[in-house]
């Protein structure tokens, strides 16, 4: 026999949970007290070699090739055997396959249980993962007992199992959060708490769980300050009703029931509190106390926007402070016209009808201003430049807004009446003629424009109306000079010199 094998054949170690080591077999005992001779040395380590070939021909495909089963057959007899023969070297091969197919199994599955086991399966699993720790304590002792290709197929079982088992980690999930979720609005806190200790195994950082374990631990807590809130309810003690039904949401946002006894209570302490602020609004409306009653109506609408009481007395407020306004306006524009300042009080009817566009006093008052203060802005226009009045134009427009003055009452509007005076004496000043001399040299061709041409002279006396004059003089050969000059009413003045003396 050859000193070599096939891998196939060398003996694979076992990977078994809980197997113990052997004691090699080459282990000596204590040293002999007398070292033996070169020779016995010699023929020990012979004797030695010769066993271990033995060992190997005859014992170890014995060894590989027989399993023995837990229930133990009784052998039958054997015919006398003449020498042993030993097992193919393809069968042994084949079962050193089956073992290296077994035991990688093993380690897959194994491997996938220590994963299962991180994510809490030992709580979610229930009988489904008991069934796959059978089977893998099934496939433990096919590979004990020596039965490969049955332990094979036993962990190709459990991998299957365990795979299925995380398959259904989603439906688990949302199983135990939907049962969870009944639980709590049942008021059941301890189906609660274990489906959502269930659904936190499967998944520790999912919300809802988390929410939902939160809510079940507190929810007999919850259920107590609700019954609290109910007997305070009862006893007409709103205020402390919604105390308790407030603690029950502090401890669970999400209580629908908290939250609607906390909402009703709530509707019937702001009806209270309407009802209040109503009263107090209408009774200052009766007092004409515009500002308490705005602020009453403020509050009432506070507790309850949008309320069809709270816009009636709305209205009726504006109403009355429409009507206050449009009196106080008035009263103003009284006033202002009786110090004839026409502007103002054409302002306060201005914005009486802006309040009521068909206040027929209002519109009256305004158009009688506004014709009053045009007539002040054209007497203040004239009077503030007189010299407007040497034109005929500006005078025959003066003189007609004297005519429109002249039929107004001088008691009733005296500023009006002193301003009207004014003008009439200016515009008599303005058409009064004035004596005017001019001085040329005989030489210059004299011109006073809208007066007329005087021609050559030495000295010429003019009469002239008020106002701005210009006189242009002529001359061949030389340069032509202008004169400006303005004449005003009731004053003398210089005489105006025409003469073209820059020769050319």
């Amino acid at each position: 026999m050859s000193d070599s094998i096939d891998n196939d054949s060398q003996p694979v170690p076992d990977i078994v949970p809980g197997a113990a080591g052997t004691r090699d077999p080459g282990d000596r005992g204590p040293p002999r007290q007398h070292r033996p001779t070169l020779r016995l040395v010699i023929i020990a380590l012979l004797c030695l070699m010769l066993l271990l070939l033995i060992g190997v021909v005859v014992v170890l495909p014995d060894l590989v090739a027989q399993r023995v089963t837990d229930e133990q057959k009784p052998a039958a007899p054997a015919p006398p055997v003449v020498s042993p023969v030993p097992p193919s070297s393809a069968d042994a091969k084949r079962l050193a396959r089956e073992k290296r197919e077994a035991q990688k199994r093993l380690g897959i599955v194994l491997r996938k249980q220590t994963e299962l086991e991180a994510e809490g399966v030992a709580t979610w699993g229930g009988q489904d993962y008991e069934l796959a720790l059978d089977s893998l304590a099934e496939g433990d002792a096919e590979l004990q007992a020596g039965r490969y290709a049955q332990a094979a197929d036993n962990y190709g079982k459990v991998g299957a199992q365990l795979d299925a088992l995380r398959a259904s980690m989603a439906d688990r999930l949302a199983s135990a959060l939907g049962a969870g979720d009944a639980a709590l609005a049942a008021n059941d806190g301890p189906t609660a708490r274990h489906n959502f200790n269930l659904a936190l195994a499967i998944a520790p950082l999912n919300e809802r769980g988390q929410q939902g374990m939160v809510r079940a631990r507190v929810l007999e807590q919850v259920l107590d300050l609700i019954a609290a809130g109910a007997g305070h309810e009862s006893r007409d003690e709103l205020d402390a009703a919604k105390a308790k039904y407030a603690a029950a949401l502090a401890l669970d946002g999400r209580s629908l029931q908290a939250s609607a006894a906390h909402d009703s209570v709530t509707g019937r302490i702001r009806d209270r509190e309407f009802n209040a602020a109503m009263s107090v609004a209408l009774a200052a409306l009766d007092r004409g106390e515009f500002a308490a009653t705005r602020a009453a109506l403020t509050r009432a609408d506070g507790v309850r926007p949008g309320t069809p009481e709270v816009a009636d007395v709305g209205r009726r407020l504006q109403i009355a402070v429409q009507h206050s306004r449009i009196d106080a306006l008035r009263s103003q524009a009284k006033v202002l016209e009786g110090d004839e300042h026409w502007s103002q009080a054409g302002d306060r009817y201005a914005a009486v009808l802006a309040i009521d566009s068909k206040a027929a006093f209002a519109r009256a008052g305004r158009e009688r201003s506004l014709a009053r203060a045009r007539i002040h802005a054209e007497l203040d226009a004239y009077l503030a430049a007189p010299g407007r009045l040497s034109a005929s134009g500006p005078r025959d427009n003066a003189r007609q807004l004297l005519s429109v003055t002249a039929g107004l009452d001088a008691k009733t509007e005296p500023k009006l009446a002193a301003k009207a005076e004014r003008l009439a004496g200016a515009l008599e000043i303005a058409e009064t003629p004035l004596q005017l001399r001019l001085q040329s040299d005989n030489l210059t061709d004299v011109t006073v424009y809208k007066v007329g041409r005087f021609g050559r002279f030495a000295s010429r006396d003019l009469v002239l109306l008020p106002g701005n004059y210009v006189a242009v003089g002529t001359r061949s050969g030389y340069r032509d000079v202008r004169v400006e000059f303005t004449l005003t009413g009731g004053q003398e003045h210089p005489d105006i010199t025409v003469r073209c003396q820059e020769k050319i």
